[in-house]
């Protein structure tokens, strides 16, 4: 029996009230590994087989740790996998980003268990998401900017020069990192263009960074820069010869809102952007629909999921943009559809749903002190489970889309 929309709405809630709180490696590397803790024994209790993967990063003393919940007969069959990621920003309680995901896996998998004949299926929780998770990379930027005195060390700008130029400094070199070339680049280019408003410390500091950021594109930053956990769980899972069918990410599921114009833009575009939509209110743009982003080969998962919210016991608004793209030429033009963990299984061209709030664009707590449980529509959130769970126990889906059978 499927369990009620209010008693799923209140198992999400508890997971994400045990798990918000600062998850971070450089900022509080203890938050981080009591979340691990925390959703292997919640996965284990919603009847997974739980184990760890641990890595390391080069020159990094520190144990990192994904945690993959299993079900099903995934040995030598097509197994979906299921996966959000569980660190947070530096300052973030992440209630939404993202707590949330992290509670819907553990409540897809708890129902997904309780079938008699569950699907394989391969639900992991994965660290180093956040672009500025690496402490190689993060961590000696970090000490540059507190050695060079571009911020004192509650991590406040000790200039409001050094706050204003740093964030043009940003813009530019993300900008120059989004047209295909390195990070690196960004910031020696950026530096040479705002040279003669820089303050002698922030040059000082860009100098320092500059080596940091060499060689990293939009598509060598996966797996360096950010979303390090779900790219090592990848290139684990395809070394073991684990056989994937697709995959779904869920990141900053949990922010909705019914009020006028709660809705902003969608990068540069309106409501335009999604090749499909149910149930929009374009003319107020409200903010009460889920995001579904597929690509060249994922589509199908999407045509799933999206019939199972129009369902009028799940009734789950969407947009959904449809890229006939393949990674490379996404990493091209549309760089900004990378930002999650699916970008490690677009770039090794498995099948991938990205689902999420559209984060910025209605989210203004997002990476913020002020993402916490109480922005959170649980409701909402209880039928976007209910949607996951339904397309993932759809076992024609999982033939459909194993590379290397036939079509159904």
């Amino acid at each position: 029996m499927k369990p009620s929309t209010a008693q799923t709405a209140e198992n999400l809630y508890k997971i994400v009230y045990n798990l918000e709180g600062v998850r971070n490696p450089i900022f509080n590397q203890a938050g981080l590994d009591r979340a691990a803790d925390t959703l292997a024994a919640q996965m284990a209790s919603a009847g997974l087989s739980v184990r760890d993967q641990v890595f390391y990063l080069e020159g990094c003393p520190t144990p990192f740790r994904n945690i993959e919940g299993s079900l099903g007969l995934t040995v030598d069959q097509p197994a979906v996998v299921l996966m959000a990621h569980y660190d947070t920003v530096d300052v973030s309680p992440g209630a939404n980003d993202n707590a949330a995901g992290c509670a819907v896996l553990v409540e897809v998998g708890r129902a997904l268990a309780q079938m008699d004949n569950p699907p394989p299926v391969y639900i992991v929780a994965v660290t180093l998401e956040e672009s500025k998770s690496n402490p190689l990379i993060y961590g000696l930027e970090r000490q540059s900017a507190l050695e060079r005195g571009v911020i004192a060390s509650n991590g406040q700008f000790t200039s409001w020069a050094n706050a204003r130029l740093k964030q043009s400094v940003e813009k530019r070199a993300m900008a120059i990192y989004e047209r295909g070339q390195s990070q690196g680049e960004g910031y020696r280019t950026a530096m040479e263009e705002l040279d003669s408003e820089l303050t002698p410390e922030l040059r000082r500091h860009i100098i320092d960074i500059i080596p940091l950021y060499e060689g990293i594109t939009v598509e060598t930053s996966i797996g360096q820069r950010s979303r390090i956990g779900s790219h090592r769980w990848l290139q684990a899972a395809i070394a073991e010869e684990k056989h994937i069918a697709y995959n779904i990410t869920v990141d900053e599921p949990g922010i909705y809102s019914d009020a006028p114009f709660s809705q902003g833009l969608l990068g540069a575009f309106g409501f335009d952007v999604f090749t499909h939509r149910y149930g929009l209110d374009e003319a107020n743009r409200v903010g009460n629909f889920v995001f579904i982003a597929t690509n060249h080969n994922s589509g199908g998962i999407g045509q799933v999921f999206s019939g199972h919210c129009r369902s009028p016991e799940i009734n789950l608004l969407y947009g959904w943009v449809d890229v006939p793209l393949t990674f490379t030429q996404i990493a091209h033009s549309l760089p900004q559809g990378l930002g999650s963990d699916h970008a490690a299984f677009w770039q090794a061209d498995i099948p991938a749903m990205f689902l999420f709030d559209s984060s910025t664009a209605r989210d203004p707590w997002v990476h913020t002190p002020a993402d916490t449980i109480d922005k959170i529509n649980f409701d909402r959130l209880a039928c976007f489970t209910h949607a996951v769970t339904a397309t993932i126990a759809d076992l024609g889906l999982v033939k459909t889309h194993y590379t290397g059978m036939e079509e159904a």
